[in-house]
C-alpha cells in the first residue's frame, strides 16, 4: 500500500472532519466556492518540496556536522533545541520533528543520557519556532493567506512570541547537566550536491510564491518540476491527508457559516482580542490548532489575537498539534516503547509551556493596545 494511502487511513482526524462533513451534507449547507484554493495551493507545493527536503537529507547532514563539534551534553541538548526551533521556521514543525528524534535517539545512546524529557522539549521548540515564520506550519500559511499578510506583516506579529520562544529555550539547557563528553562518533550522511544545488535554487521560487511575491501556481509547478527530476518517489509519500483536511475544513467552515445560531455563537466568543485568543487556546486543545485557526478566522478580523491563540494553543494536550501525536509516533518507532508513559509527560510538561505562555501572551495583547 502507497505510504500516503496509509497514512491517510490512518488519521484521525481526518476522519472526524470526514464524518461531520458527510452529516452537514444532509443540510445543504456546503459549498464548494468555500474551497480557498490559494491556500491549498501553498500548502501542497510547500509539502512537495518539504518532502524533497527531508530525502535528500540535508538538514540532517547540517545537523549532524555542527552537533559532532559539542564538547559537554548539555552544548549537545541546546544544539539540538535550536537546530529544531530554527529548522522548524523553514521545513515545517513536522520535518524537524521527523529529522531530530531519530537523531537524538541515537545521541542519547551514544551518550548514555535518558531521551525522553529532551525529546519532549523538542517538540515544545519545533512548535514554537514553526509559529514564526508563515510557512512554518499549516496555520500559518492559512493564517497569512487568509488575511493576505506579507512575509513583513507576518514577522511584525510573530517576532515577539519567537523572541519569548527563544529565550525560554537558552534558559531550559540549565536544568540539564553539563558533563563533559568524549568523542562523539556520528555518521555524516552523503548529499548529492548537483540536486541539493537544484533543491535550493528551486526552493527560492516555492517561497517567493508562499511569499505571495509570485502567483501560487508558480510555486506548485515548481515543486512538481523539481520533483520530477530530482526524485519522482517523493510523489507517493507526501502527506495529502493535510490537502484534504483542509478542504473538508473549508467546506465545514462555509456550511456553519451559513448557520445562524453558529455565526451567532463564534461572533461572540470572538468579539474581542481576549476572547478571539482564549477561543483559539481552548478550541486548539479539543480539535487541534489547525482546524482552531480555520473555524476561528471565519467570524473575526482579531487576526493577532486568533495567530497567538492557535500559536500558543499547540501546547497543552496530545492533540492539541499534530506535531505532538507526531513526536509520540516517532517516539515509539526509535525506542521500542510503547506504553502511555511518553504521552502523559508530553502532555505535562506542555501544559507548563502552556500556562507561561499563555501568561505571555496576554501581555503581548495589551502591549498591542
Amino acid at each position: 500500500m502507497p505510504v500516503f494511502i496509509s497514512k491517510i487511513i490512518n488519521d484521525r482526524t481526518l476522519w472526524v472532519t470526514s464524518f461531520i462533513l458527510v452529516i452537514m451534507l444532509f443540510f445543504g449547507s456546503v459549498q464548494l466556492q468555500d474551497i480557498d484554493f490559494q491556500t491549498i495551493g501553498a500548502l501542497l507545493s510547500l509539502m512537495i518540496l518539504i518532502g524533497l527536503f527531508e530525502k535528500e537529507g540535508l538538514l540532517k547532514y547540517i545537523a549532524i556536522i555542527i552537533i559532532k563539534k559539542c564538547q559537554t551534553t548539555r552544548q549537545v541538548r541546546l544544539t539540538v533545541f535550536l537546530l529544531v526551533f530554527f529548522g522548524a521556521m523553514l521545513l515545517t514543525n513536522d520535518v524537524a520533528i521527523l529529522t531530530f528524534i531519530p537523531i537524538f535517539v541515537v545521541i542519547a545512546q551514544k551518550i548514555n543520557i535518558k531521551p525522553v524529557l529532551p525529546i519532549i522539549l523538542l517538540t515544545v521548540f519545533a512548535n514554537l519556532g514553526s509559529s514564526v515564520t508563515p510557512f512554518g506550519n499549516p496555520q500559518n500559511i492559512f493564517l497569512a493567506n487568509y488575511y493576505h499578510l506579507g512575509a513583513t506583516q507576518f514577522l511584525k506579529m510573530s517576532l515577539p512570541l519567537g523572541l519569548i520562544s527563544l529565550i525560554c529555550l537558552l534558559l531550559s539547557g540549565y536544568f540539564f547537566k553539563s558533563d563533559p563528553l568524549e568523542d562523539l562518533t556520528l555518521t555524516v550522511p552523503d548529499i548529492r550536491v548537483k540536486q541539493t544545488t537544484l533543491l535550493l535554487i528551486g526552493s527560492v521560487i516555492v517561497l517567493a510564491g508562499l511569499l505571495h511575491l509570485l502567483p501560487i501556481i508558480v510555486s506548485l509547478i515548481t515543486s512538481i518540476i523539481l520533483t520530477c527530476i530530482i526524485n519522482y518517489k517523493n510523489f507517493a509519500t507526501v502527506d495529502y491527508g493535510i490537502i484534504i483536511l483542509f478542504i473538508e475544513l473549508f467546506l465545514i467552515v462555509g456550511g456553519l457559516g451559513r448557520i445562524p445560531m453558529v455565526v451567532s455563537l463564534f461572533k461572540k466568543l470572538t468579539m474581542t482580542d481576549m476572547g478571539s485568543f482564549t477561543s483559539g487556546v481552548v478550541l486548539s486543545q479539543i480539535i487541534s490548532n489547525v482546524p482552531a485557526a480555520v473555524l476561528l478566522s471565519a467570524f473575526t478580523n482579531h487576526m493577532y489575537a486568533i495567530y497567538l491563540g492557535v500559536s500558543v494553543g499547540g501546547l497543552g494536550t496530545i492533540i492539541a498539534s499534530l506535531a505532538n501525536l507526531l513526536a509520540w509516533r516517532q517516539y515509539q518507532q526509535q525506542t521500542d516503547h510503547q506504553s502511555l508513559a511518553f504521552p502523559l509527560k508530553l502532555m505535562a510538561v506542555n501544559l507548563i509551556f502552556l500556562v507561561i505562555f499563555v501568561l505571555f501572551g496576554v501581555g503581548l495583547l495589551m502591549i498591542a493596545h
